[in-house]
């Protein structure tokens, strides 16, 4: 565990609840209340519900999960982007779409633009408030290259 006060990615809540993550994924959701998320984490989180098909018989399961980790993160240590930071989003995540297309003018890379943006969002609000991201999301990679402020720590994903 890094020093100080960590963020934890999207990606660890998945990785975690489906045992895909490293033991300590675990253990961090089981202290939940001790750690922060961005706002994006948290509708990503939600998107997982809104996106189930509710007749398939594993969704129950996979919402309740999903609610339960919800319910224990503390909304004083959800961290919301501003305006300022939103803008900041687009412009980081646009720029580290165009420098992976080469440059060229049309971007056909395999990103995802709102989760890269998200990605971004999180990198903005996890390096103001001084704290060290955990992800497995290589992302990160380009957005510290951008944001000397921002801590990231990777983990590897259980069988990958």
């Amino acid at each position: 565990m890094p020093d100080g006060p960590v963020v934890l990615d999207t990606n660890v809540f998945i990785n975690a609840l489906t045992g895909r993550g490293p033991a300590v994924l675990r253990q961090m959701l089981q202290t939940l209340p001790l750690f922060f998320v961005s706002a994006p984490t948290r509708a990503e989180l939600a998107w997982i519900c809104g996106r189930l098909d509710p007749a398939h018989p594993g969704t129950a399961r996979v919402v309740a999960a999903a609610a339960g980790v919800q319910s224990r993160i503390d909304p004083a240590k959800v961290l919301v982007p501003g305006d300022a930071d939103w803008r900041a989003a687009g412009e980081r995540a646009g720029r580290i779409a165009r420098e992976a297309a080469g440059g060229g003018r049309r971007i056909t890379t395999a990103f995802d633009p709102v989760e890269l943006i998200h990605d971004t969002l999180t990198a903005i609000v996890a390096a103001r408030a001084g704290c060290v991201v955990i992800t497995e999301d290589r992302d990160f990679v380009a957005l510290m290259g951008l944001d000397p402020r921002l801590r990231v720590l990777f983990y590897d994903r259980v069988g990958a």
